[in-house]
């Protein structure tokens, strides 16, 4: 996953006992469950952050290649999307750089906004 200290990912998922062993056998190409092969060095790549913060769901090369969808029409349905990891291990910053790092609730909504309506308005000169 990189040489960055600070990984960025969805922070929670949940799936049925059903969904897994598809995802796993059937939909993801590198599977979707950790190794469990004793053998192994360690020198994968694929280290704790990617099982435990489900980045095999999102990683498009050896894995499941999904799609987040995230409602921004309507706060209240935005909210709902959004967790608190109450560990704080991922809020450590070097000084001064927290600014760049770390925005409110209301402008990453905005944020996201504002993306859309450009996507939107670029797809209306396409046509």
């Amino acid at each position: 996953t990189g040489k960055g200290i600070y990984l960025n990912n969805q922070g929670g998922w949940m799936a049925t006992r059903q969904q897994i062993l598809d995802w796993h056998g059937d939909i993801c190409p590198g599977g979707f469950l950790p190794p469990f092969d004793a053998t192994l060095d360690g020198l994968d790549l694929r280290n704790v952050e990617y099982w435990s913060g489900g980045l095999q769901l999102f990683t498009r090369d050896n894995a499941c290649n999904m799609q987040r969808i995230i409602e921004i029409s309507d706060p209240q349905k935005f909210s709902k999307h959004l967790l608190y990891h109450t560990a704080n291990n991922k809020q450590r910053h070097r000084k001064g750089q927290r600014e760049e790092r770390f925005v409110t609730a209301n402008t990453l909504l905005g944020q996201l906004n504002s993306v859309k309506k450009k996507a939107e308005e670029a797809l209306h000169k396409i046509q």
